[in-house]
Formats: structure tokens, C-alpha cells, sequence
């Protein structure tokens, strides 16, 4: 697969606005998928969005495409959720540039997800500070699932997480007392 991805390379390299460029840099894309690299394969992707821009379906999938690689790279991705927040800029940028596109809704749900897996993330990490007595720390996270959940207050994360927030300053001011 290197070998094929690196003919892609050359073909996009010496021919940047070629015939067939275009498809070459999605194909480099699909083979670095392929190699289950998919911070390249998003790259290559927002290279052919970004290089052939008028070239609206071309620049479309690419962008979609590239989206759906950080996913991937976000779900192997345990403790780092940069990429997840990669994903999500890179569908909200499809969706802002492509509102006609069908895959809009896809994409949305895609985002929901993502923000619910951060959301995850952040409410474990305040667990974690709660535990060890660490309130302000604890408190900052119990925000930040919140803030990431503020399309769906009624998810069962930013719920718990307000009910810990108040838990939490209730105590707090206890403590200044």
C-alpha cells in the first residue's frame, strides 16, 4: 500500500492541476486510510478540498471524507481527544460550506457523537478530581461536559454533570465559611 500511495504522491506532485490529480489525491487519502493512518488520510483529504475548491463535489467529499478520517483516528484515540475536536471542525466546515449536500445530516449526527464521547471524556476526568478531592478541577470538567453538551441539556452526562456542579459549590462555600 506505501508503493501505491507513494504513485499517488508523484502523480499529484508532478501534475498538481492535471486531468486526473484530483483523483489521485483522493486516492492517496484512501490508501493512507487504508494503512490505518488516518491523521495522513485526513491530510490528503484537506489537501484536495482545499487545492480543488472549484471543483464543488471534488472538494465536497474530500472535506466530508477527511472528517470521517479524524472520526476514525478520534475512536482509536483514548485519552487524546484533539482529534475528535478535529472531526467536529472539519464536519462543521462541510456542513457550513455544503448545506445542500445530503450527507448534512450524517455528518450532524457524526458531530452529536463526537461531542457526547468528549463529553464522556471530560465527565470521567471530573470523577477522577472529585475523588481525590480536587473540587475546582473537578468542577472545571463537570463545565465542560455541560458546554459540550449545550445542544442536548437533557442528555443524561450534562444532567449528572449540573447536579455535581451544584453539589460542588454547595461545598465550596462551606468551605469558606
Amino acid at each position: 500500500m506505501e508503493r501505491t500511495a507513494d504513485m499517488y504522491e508523484k502523480i499529484v506532485k508532478d501534475g498538481p492541476f492535471s486531468e486526473i490529480a484530483p483523483q489521485a489525491q483522493m486516492s492517496l487519502g484512501t490508501a493512507r486510510e487504508k494503512q490505518k493512518n488516518f491523521v495522513d488520510a485526513a491530510k490528503a483529504y484537506e489537501t484536495a478540498a482545499d487545492r480543488y475548491h472549484d471543483r464543488g463535489q471534488v472538494a465536497a467529499d474530500a472535506l466530508f471524507r477527511a472528517g470521517l478520517a479524524y472520526q476514525k483516528q478520534a475512536e482509536t484515540a483514548e485519552y487524546d481527544q484533539s482529534t475528535a475536536g478535529q472531526a467536529i471542525a472539519t464536519f462543521t466546515d462541510f456542513i457550513t460550506l455544503y448545506p445542500e449536500d445530503p450527507r448534512v445530516p450524517q455528518a450532524q449526527k457524526i458531530i452529536n457523537a463526537l461531542k457526547t464521547e468528549q463529553a464522556r471524556g471530560s465527565f470521567a476526568n471530573a470523577e477522577y478530581y472529585e475523588s481525590h478531592k480536587k473540587w475546582i478541577s473537578a468542577k472545571i470538567y463537570y463545565n465542560d461536559v455541560v458546554n459540550l453538551l449545550l445542544a442536548d441539556p437533557g442528555s443524561p452526562y450534562s444532567i449528572k454533570a449540573r447536579e455535581r456542579i451544584d453539589a460542588l459549590n454547595k461545598r465550596l462555600q462551606q468551605e469558606t465559611k
